[in-house]
């Protein structure tokens, strides 16, 4: 008899271990207990410059967020850019990448249309001759002729200047236009900024290309007049892993240093834990050397990682969560000058997956959140940023 009730005790107390940390309280954004920010210090410089934004000479902050198809999808980060330019104003349209040219899913960013073969190079699938950098992709024309068509909508109405951050080999884009001026200016030794700036106001202005080796544009930019505020670039790749992007970026390094973020978000890791193979020390020394590279290129940007969500794809859970999120947490917890928003706990851990699907916080594939999933998300990382 005592051996049963030892084991029932056993049971229970391993039942209430399993049991997901979630609470009525994790869903809301004032009330999570554990919604904060370890290594805050980390973020002084972030703060104080928010906080003198509205005085200060440096009128634009400038933030980047990488991460894999939850930052393509846009609306996480997209909650984290609406509370920060409605608190602090709007400084200017961001670097984009034109997902809408590869998945008809994607929201249709840009009013552009295109004509010719345009392929996209992407970190999933690395080439020696498409170097990329902090977007993880690029696009390219595969076709003799090509043109980009950018059309004046209601988002839109008047397009003065359309911006091009590109691979640069020491030659201009093969680009023609109609009425304009065209100026590159070389903000690395691979990379450039070529600007459009049209004489005239019209419905349509098209960018005609022809193909060459080293045509490459990692993103887009439309009527770059910035003006005190926050500036969110996000750059999402679906599919892709925390491996690919400090790995597969050969000019992450020098962008990042001519960009010149003030704060790096970091939101990678899903993908990783699906990969059973994953090598969990050759990742985190290739993690570490990245964010030691990083601090050396560019000093002034702070860094803030945030852990993988739990998940569960194909009713198949994640064999390597914890050891992708336990890199992630080692290296915020063995660098003082990282931060870490530990979005897996604040879900509630383990198996809260569940919790989140019954409340329709989840789609169909138990991987990617609804709306209003991404939306909470967006709503608890805001909450603990600004406490």
């Amino acid at each position: 008899m005592k051996k049963l009730l030892f084991l029932g005790v056993v049971i229970i107390l391993l039942a209430a271990k399993c049991k997901p940390g979630v609470t009525k309280d994790t869903f809301n954004a004032q009330k999570n207990p554990i919604d904060t920010i370890l290594h805050r210090n980390a973020l002084s410089d972030v703060f104080a410059a928010l906080q003198n934004l509205s005085t200060s000479n440096d009128s634009i902050f400038s933030i980047m967020h990488i991460g894999d198809s939850h930052i393509e999808i846009g609306q996480f980060s997209g909650e984290i850019k609406h509370q920060l330019e409605k608190k602090y104003g709007k400084s200017e349209d961001a670097w984009m990448f034109p997902y809408q040219f590869f998945n008809k899913q994607s929201q249709k960013v840009f009013p552009i249309d295109t004509t010719g073969t345009w392929q996209r190079a992407s970190i999933k699938n690395p080439t020696d001759k498409k170097q990329l950098g902090v977007t993880g992709l690029g696009f390219y024309l595969s076709s003799d002729n090509g043109r980009l068509t950018f059309t004046s909508n209601a988002l839109y109405p008047e397009i003065t200047k359309i911006s091009l951050l590109h691979y640069y080999d020491g030659n201009p884009l093969p680009l023609k236009i109609q009425k304009g001026k065209i100026h590159t200016h070389v903000i690395t030794k691979n990379t450039a900024i070529t600007e459009v700036t049209f004489s005239s106001l019209d419905k349509e202005y098209i960018l005609e290309f022809t193909k060459s080796e080293n045509l490459l544009v990692y993103a887009l930019k439309l009527n770059s007049h910035p003006k005190r505020g926050i500036s969110y670039h996000k750059f999402g790749v679906a599919g892709s892993t925390l491996d690919q992007f400090v790995s597969h970026t050969p000019l992450f390094m020098e962008q990042i240093r001519a960009l010149k973020p003030k704060l790096l978000i970091v939101s990678l890791g899903t993908n990783d834990s699906y990969i059973d193979t994953l090598n969990e020390q050759k990742l985190l020394h290739e993690v570490r050397m990245f964010t030691e590279k990083l601090s050396r290129y560019s000093s002034k940007t702070n860094i803030l990682f945030t852990t993988a969500p739990d998940t569960k794809y194909d009713d198949r859970r994640p064999q390597r969560l914890t050891e992708i999120n336990r890199i992630i947490r080692t290296i915020a917890i063995e660098n003082p000058s990282i931060a870490l928003w530990d979005l897996h706990q604040i879900m509630g851990g383990d198996g809260s997956v569940d919790v989140w699907i019954k409340k329709n916080y989840m789609i169909f594939d138990h991987l990617h959140f609804t709306t209003a999933g991404y939306k909470l998300q967006g709503e608890l990382f805001m909450e603990a940023f600004l406490k």
